[in-house]
């Protein structure tokens, strides 16, 4: 098989850049137009531009400035921050470089000539190959699957060995395949360990909205200092094609990721703050979509997977989840093969991490209808693959 999974060093491209190896799957597929698609990593939801911005609609290119809604205030609100404690920036994606820079910017005349990046695993490629490049050296540390249920943990020695050496952790909170928030008390002994090795921690919170409402919830910035928290509209508030976020961290680290921004970008385009702002007050419509799209769609997929005896590790909230498949089948057969017969569209764990080879991520974010089309299209790709398994066993 096709090597996919994010690149946690140079091997290969000392003198270049790496590719995003995930899309050269992904992109092809996208393509071939499934009947079905379970693939999505976030919200499906149909804004109305027209509706959303009504009579403004004839100001989007106007230059966004003088007597128009600021949304920083709204973000600042959301967050429980000031003003001077966010930046807005041209999607998650961005702010995952422009956080990286700042943080760069903030040791580099303490760090010896060298920047070593700690990153979790799985992921999402851009962030360990950001650091690739953009720092000196980029450590894995890994999440691991429970048993069989619950929060994906972490390995304290693993960490604290990794964290000792770095100068900058760089985090997904809500695990991306697993759908699963950190364990509180990993999270604690996190934030603990990279204030005693003064390491600063970028997190990466596209899908942070669609947890707002489980227990253990918090954003990164409100809890760890020295800490740079990312977030937009693609993953929860399906805005992802205006290229529209944030970062949210203490006045000073802000100031210094505001030169960032304008040094590259200058000023946010007029379109994208003008729709973006809108979502922003109107978010709580896609916020009860997500509710309804669960109460609807977990239980057909529930159902499935208790039909052919797989341990469904179901995360507390948001809109994906990923689940190991039996005997042994690998994830991009299962994606290319049985699921391509049934016109069906998943995403394997090799997107994510060599470790999950058997590993298929789905997501419930689409409107009912289309879900139970999707997951009936699952539920007929896992009986052929386990039924061509069963077989060749036999042989």
């Amino acid at each position: 098989m096709t090597r996919y999974w994010p690149r946690f060093n140079r091997a290969g491209f000392e003198e270049s850049v790496a590719p995003i190896d995930y899309l050269e799957w992904y992109i092809p597929r996208l393509e071939e137009l499934r009947a079905h698609n379970l693939s999505f990593s976030g919200m499906q939801y149909n804004w109305n531009v027209l509706d959303l911005l009504g009579d403004t609609i004839a100001d989007i290119a106007k230059p966004y400035m003088g007597d128009v809604d600021d949304p920083k205030e709204i973000i600042a609100a959301r967050e429980g921050v000031n003003i001077e404690n966010v930046l807005i920036t041209n999607g998650a994606t961005q702010g995952i470089n422009i956080a990286l820079l700042t943080a760069i910017a903030k040791i580099r005349n303490k760090s010896n000539g060298k920047i070593t990046v700690a990153v979790e695993s799985p992921t999402y490629a851009p962030i360990p190959q950001s650091a690739l490049i953009l720092a000196d050296d980029v450590i894995r540390v890994n999440r691991y699957p429970p048993k069989d249920y619950g929060h994906w943990r972490i390995n304290y020695e693993e960490w604290s060995a990794a964290l000792k050496k770095s100068d900058i952790l760089m985090i997904t909170p809500i695990s991306n395949p697993s759908g699963w928030f950190f364990h509180k008390d990993d999270l604690a002994w996190i934030i603990d360990q990279a204030k005693i090795s003064n390491v600063t921690i970028i997190a990466d919170e596209a899908y942070n909205d669609a947890y707002r409402e489980i227990d253990d919830y918090c954003s990164i910035h409100s809890v760890a200092p020295n800490s740079i928290s990312i977030n937009s509209l693609t993953k929860v508030y399906a805005m992802g094609h205006i290229r529209f976020g944030w970062i949210v961290s203490d006045s000073e680290t802000i100031a210094i990721a505001r030169r960032i921004f304008m040094t590259f970008s200058g000023v946010m385009s007029s379109p994208a703050m003008r729709i973006g702002t809108k979502v922003l007050q109107q978010s709580s419509i896609v916020d009860e979509a997500i509710a309804d799209y669960r109460s609807k769609n977990l239980p057909k997929l529930r159902s499935v997977f208790a039909k052919h005896g797989i341990v469904w590790n179901e995360p507390l909230s948001g809109v994906f989840g990923c689940f190991e498949l039996p005997n042994g089948i690998h994830s991009e057969l299962f994606a290319d093969h049985y699921c391509k017969v049934n016109d069906l569209l998943v995403v394997p764990g090799t997107m994510f991490s060599d470790s999950m080879q058997n590993w298929v991520r789905v997501a419930w974010s689409i409107d009912p209808k289309s879900f139970e089309l999707a997951v009936d299209a699952l539920d007929r790709s896992l009986e052929l693959a386990l039924n061509q398994k069963q077989v060749n066993k036999s042989k």
